[in-house]
C-alpha cells in the first residue's frame, strides 16, 4: 500500500455549517445547507483534552507485583479557537449561537453576546490549508492538493477576550469539537476523483472526532455573511455529440434577477454565461479527461462544484 505525505502549509479556507439538535446539517431552500464560507481567519487551533485513564497496581500482601494494568489514554474532545481579523456577524452567531443585530434593511451588521447558557446550537467546522508541493502530481486528476480537516461538531461556542486599541482587533471563538454520527458523509461534495467529484466516502461515526485528508478539490469562494444558495442544473453528455467528448448543463434553479447572472467555468480554462433556469450551455472538450465545473453566482461570490469526464460512458 502506497502513501500520500506532505505538509500543510497556510490556511485556505473554513465554512462552518449550522447543526440541527440531533447533529445533522440544517437545510434551507432548495436543500441548501446554511453555513458561512470565510477566509478572515487568522488561525485555528486544535487541542485535544485527554481522559489519562486509571492504572491499576496491586501488590500481594508479601509486596510483590499481584496485577498491574496501565493507564489507557483516550482524546475526550477537541478544544478549539478560531482566530478572526474579520468581523462576520453571521459566522459567529452560527459558532455561538447568540443573536444578529440587523440594520433597517435586514443585514446582519452586529451580535448581541448574553448571558444565557448555549444548549441548542451547534456547528460544524471544515478547514482547508494548501500543501509544500507547489506541482501536481501524476495521476488521473491534475490538480493542486488541499489539506481537508473536518470537525463534525463544535458545542458551546463562545466569543473569548478581545482588546480594542491602536491596531486591529482580533476576535476569538471557542468551542468543544466532540463526535458527530448525525453529519454522515456531509452535505457537500468535498472530493476530485477519477469518477467525479463525491462527498466523504465513509461517514461519520459515533466516536469520530476529527477528520483529516488531501483533496484536490479546491475550497469553496469566501462570501459575505451567509452563503446564499447558488446556481444549480444537471451536468451531462450533449446527446447530439456521438464522441461523448461535449458538456451540457441545464439550468434548475437561476437566483431572481437583478443578482441571476452566473458564470460556468468548464474547467480547462474556458468559461460561458450561464444559462436561464430550464435553458442549456454546452462545451466540447478538446482532450479526454476528468474536469472540474465551477458555477459560480457573480453577485455573491457563492460557487457549485461538478464534474464531467470526457470523453462520457
Amino acid at each position: 500500500m502506497s502513501a500520500v505525505c506532505d505538509t500543510p502549509v497556510k490556511g485556505k479556507m473554513l465554512r462552518a455549517t449550522k447543526l440541527g439538535v440531533c447533529g445533522d446539517p440544517i437545510l434551507g431552500a432548495g436543500g441548501w445547507p446554511v453555513h458561512v464560507t470565510s477566509k478572515g481567519f487568522i488561525s485555528v487551533e486544535y487541542a485535544g483534552e485527554v481522559d489519562e485513564g486509571e492504572e491499576i497496581d496491586q501488590k500481594d500482601a508479601n509486596g510483590d507485583p499481584l496485577v498491574y494494568e496501565p493507564a489507557r489514554r483516550r482524546i475526550k474532545l477537541y478544544n478549539v479557537t478560531v482566530t478572526c481579523g474579520r468581523v462576520d456577524p453571521e459566522l459567529y452567531t452560527l459558532f455561538t449561537g447568540m443573536p444578529v443585530v440587523l440594520d433597517e434593511d435586514g443585514n446582519a451588521t452586529g451580535l448581541r453576546i448574553t448571558s444565557k447558557v448555549n444548549l441548542a446550537s451547534a456547528v460544524a467546522l471544515e478547514l482547508w490549508s494548501g500543501t509544500q508541493l507547489k506541482k501536481c502530481q501524476p495521476g488521473a486528476v491534475q490538480r493542486p492538493r488541499f489539506g481537508y480537516f473536518l470537525l463534525p461538531q463544535i458545542i458551546d461556542g463562545m466569543i473569548g477576550d478581545f482588546t480594542i486599541e491602536n491596531g486591529a482587533a482580533n476576535f476569538t471563538l471557542t468551542g468543544k469539537a466532540i463526535e458527530n454520527a448525525g453529519w454522515g458523509v456531509g452535505p457537500y461534495n468535498v472530493y476530485l476523483r477519477s469518477t467525479g467529484v463525491e462527498p466523504l466516502t465513509d461517514p461519520m461515526g459515533d466516536a469520530d472526532l476529527l477528520h483529516m485528508d488531501w483533496t484536490m478539490l479546491p475550497p469553496p469562494a469566501p462570501t459575505c455573511g451567509l452563503t446564499p444558495r447558488p446556481p444549480d442544473g444537471t451536468l451531462a453528455a450533449d446527446a447530439d455529440d456521438a464522441t461523448g467528448m461535449t458538456a451540457e448543463f441545464t439550468a434548475t434553479y437561476v437566483p431572481a434577477p437583478p443578482g441571476d447572472e452566473y458564470t460556468v467555468d468548464w474547467g480547462d480554462g474556458t468559461s460561458a454565461a450561464g444559462p436561464a433556469e430550464a435553458a442549456s450551455v454546452s462545451h466540447q472538450y478538446p482532450n479526454p479527461g476528468t474536469y472540474l465545473v465551477t458555477v459560480t453566482h457573480t453577485a455573491s461570490g457563492a460557487q457549485r462544484f461538478l464534474s464531467f469526464i470526457a470523453p462520457a460512458a
